[in-house]
């Protein structure tokens, strides 16, 4: 069964770099009450300080500051760095930090990005707290996020409140969230194997298989299962616009190169590749016929759809999936290499495609193994 969309809603898209750091700030800044601020990536740099300084201010006005950030993604934080930030009473914690009870529990790892402010407003999309996706030492790395006011806020605070106790059943059921009239049509939608959770990964195959016309996927770190990658040939082969915006250059390299390993495979059945090379690319959006939009923290691979907690925000919306599609068209015009099948043939070599095969196995297996090991971890708990 789909999950039902909410109407009443304000939807404001967000942009990596300032534009985004800026806006937290003012959000954090002008919160009365609340903050739930859960993230996988908080480094103690310059944009860290900058949020940090923040999230203090805000509790030492009273404001109630629940943190949680993930044991593997910001590992490197300090104990004087954390604490810093309970001195002025913000109630920090680490989802899972190592180590942990077994190896194969490392494996699920909080990856979403989502702040609720006063029950009022939610920022959720795919940015860490780090100086690499603001504009701080470099160009920021190409990322969004949404900000959303409506009644899905109240679904945002009811999730990071039930993995931040690790009480599921406390706290209402999403379902008693009213819906109101007008505005755009949102949905919350999570990824979370250990609790059932596969909403995200659904979308994307029910998208892949439902498109009629055009869809627009930006992937940072793209290693689709094969399930899903059949579904993608089916449907370019069905004549479906397909295009794909991936990174150029990569924080991974084996997954840079495991990623080029499907670039043949695509191109024949005429899918259209573009590589980001403005920046490092870490966003994770789905744009479909123009009429409905994903962003947030899923990854199209196994991590994303077996082990980590994730979570998109879903907009129906004519006017604002159009202006994104418009948005992209231009980054892809503008700040993208298309990859030419012929171009590609030229500059495959054997060498090439025996080490991008070699690549696209290590990275695939890993995945593979590791959900295997979590998944029959999990069930014995």
């Amino acid at each position: 069964m789909k999950k039902e969309f909410l109407s009443g809603h304000e939807v404001t898209l967000v942009h990596s770099g300032k534009e985004f750091f800026d806006l937290l700030v003012k959000l954090i800044d002008a919160t009365n009450s609340s903050i739930h601020f859960q993230t996988y990536i908080f480094d103690d740099d310059i944009t860290g300080n900058l949020i940090a300084d923040a999230l203090k201010r805000a509790a030492n006005r009273g404001v109630n500051v629940q943190m949680l950030v993930d044991g593997v993604g910001s590992y490197s934080l300090s104990s004087e760095f954390i604490d810093r930030l309970e001195a002025t009473g913000i109630d920090f914690r680490f989802f899972s930090k190592l180590p942990w009870q077994g190896i194969t529990q490392a494996g699920r790892r909080l990856h979403h990005k989502v702040v609720v402010f006063d029950q009022t407003s939610t920022l959720i999309g795919g940015i860490n707290i780090a100086n690499k996706y603001n504009d701080v030492e470099s160009k920021a790395w190409l990322d969004y996020a949404l900000l959303v006011k409506g009644p899905v806020v109240r679904q945002a605070e009811i999730i990071c409140q039930q993995i931040n106790s690790r009480r599921f059943y406390k706290f209402p059921k999403e379902k008693a969230i009213k819906n109101v009239s007008g505005g755009i049509k949102v949905r919350l939608m999570q990824n979370d194997w250990f609790r059932r959770k596969n909403e995200i990964s659904s979308s994307y195959k029910t998208n892949l298989k439902e498109v009629k016309e055009e869809i627009i996927i930006v992937a940072s770190y793209f290693i689709p299962s094969p399930r899903l990658l059949r579904i993608l040939v089916s449907a370019a082969k069905k004549g479906k616009s397909i295009k794909i915006v991936l990174s150029g250059q990569s924080d991974v390299a084996l997954m840079r190169a495991a990623m080029y390993y499907l670039y043949r495979k695509l191109l024949l059945v005429n899918v259209r590749i573009f590589e980001y090379k403005a920046s490092v690319l870490h966003a994770k959006v789905c744009v479909i016929d123009r009429k409905a939009v994903s962003v947030g923290s899923f990854n199209i691979n196994h991590l994303s759809e077996f082990l980590s907690v994730e979570m998109n925000v879903d907009v129906l919306d004519n006017k604002f999936a159009e202006d994104f599609a418009d948005e992209l068209t231009l980054l892809m015009q503008n700040d993208c290499d298309e990859i030419l099948l012929q171009d590609f043939a030229m500059r495959h070599t054997l060498l090439r495609q025996f080490t991008t095969f070699i690549s696209f196995k290590l990275i695939s297996w890993s995945m593979r193994l590791l959900s295997l090991f979590y998944k029959g971890d999990s069930r014995k708990r």
